[in-house]
């Protein structure tokens, strides 16, 4: 495996941080999925109103923002905070001093979290309406 180095705008976490993103994803994934089948039961056993569908975007943004940052190497709150950290380790952050590196991970990581919110909107609406739906349908 080579090594990773922080590149401003483009990397700013290693293998031990990639890898935590990954699992907060899957944690993520996990929470969307209990999150849904427990929806949808409600509204079967309880005839639970649909728009309550709309708490799913919490675990479904979990999920995204571990996914998008993992597969970015690239953690959002760290571009937000000017640090980084491409060590072996999970505890050693570096603060990033350059302006021009801080505004082109301020962008990095705007965009990570625009990108999560938007998946995690499209998954959420689509849960709802299928909420809606099986509402109508009666099953």
């Amino acid at each position: 495996m080579s090594e990773i180095q922080y590149t401003a705008g483009l990397c700013n976490i290693g293998e031990a941080e990639i890898e935590k993103r990954r699992r907060i994803g899957y944690l993520g994934l996990a929470l969307t999925i209990i999150s849904i089948f427990a929806y949808l039961s409600l509204i079967y056993f309880i005839q639970l109103n649909p728009i309550i569908g709309i708490f799913i975007f919490i675990p479904a943004l979990m999920l995204n923002i571990g996914f998008i940052q993992a597969r970015n190497k690239f953690c959002a709150a760290y571009g937000f905070t000017h640090q980084q950290n491409v060590s072996s380790g999970l505890s050693l952050t570096i603060k990033i001093e350059d302006n021009e590196s801080q505004m082109k991970d301020r962008n990095k990581a705007t965009k990570i979290i625009f990108q999560s919110i938007i998946n995690a909107l499209i998954i959420t609406i689509a849960v709802v309406i299928g909420g809606i739906i099986f509402t109508q349908l009666g099953l």
